[in-house]
């Protein structure tokens, strides 16, 4: 078992490894990383209110809300908000470029769509808000004309309200060419340090006189000189 004196020293002697592995690891992410097209991202936000605004109202809006957000994700309402919008867009790709976010104790939910074309991009999460909004008021609209009593109050419903209309973005989101560099070479670093103590553990070789008397247990009785003396 070496001793802390002597394990640091072997490994800053050997740190040049630890260097040339967080250089390489580096270098790949961002050859890697640059290499990729940009992306951009636009976003808007649908909030759901419930009327009458009550405890149990509000909470029929929370749950409503989540239904509908497998409803955006779906391929057929993709293309028919495709369709209303008057887009060529294919609904399978852009399927893949939509994400939705929704906090479940919250009445917002979150559309996120990220494209190589910026114009693209601000196109789909507006044509799927706007289809969104329409469907619902649709579906409220149906429901208040179902008959009922003349003393009957108007039944409970939820509205959702489009809180934002993004226009193209100016700015690429991707790829984020510092962060992976920098990643790479924070896993470069931890991998050659890994290899660096895999040396350590398995090299045995005695080099000191000092080694041979602590792991042996035997005296030296000579030793041969570094280099061949000048004659």
């Amino acid at each position: 078992m070496m001793r802390p004196e002597e394990l640091i020293g072997t490994v800053l002697r050997r740190g040049w490894i630890i260097v040339l592995c967080a250089a390489v690891a580096a270098f790949v992410a961002w050859s890697g990383t640059s290499s990729q097209p940009k992306t951009y991202t636009s976003s808007t936000r649908i909030m759901a209110v419930a009327e009458p605004p009550d405890y149990w109202m509000d909470l029929y809006a929370k749950n409503r809300l989540v239904s509908y957000r497998e409803l955006i994700g779906n391929y057929q309402f993709i293309a028919d908000a495709l369709a209303q919008a008057g887009s060529t867009m294919d609904p399978g790709a852009a399927q893949g470029r939509l994400a939705l976010g929704h906090a479940p104790d919250g009445n917002i939910l979150h559309l996120v769509v990220t494209d190589e074309d910026p114009v693209r991009a601000a196109e789909l999460v507006n044509a799927l808000a706007d289809a969104f909004v329409v469907r619902n008021d649709l579906d409220n609209q149906a429901l208040l004309a179902q008959p009922r009593a003349e003393d009957e109050r108007e039944p409970g419903h939820v509205t959702m309200l489009k809180l934002e209309t993004p226009g193209p973005p100016t700015t690429a989101s991707g790829p984020r060419v510092r962060v992976n560099t920098l990643a790479g070479g924070i896993v470069g670093v931890v991998g050659g340090a890994l290899l660096v103590f895999a040396t350590i553990y398995l090299d045995d070789t005695l080099r000191r006189t000092e080694e041979i008397e602590r792991y042996l247990r035997l005296p030296t009785l000579a030793r041969l000189p570094d280099r061949t003396p000048d004659a």
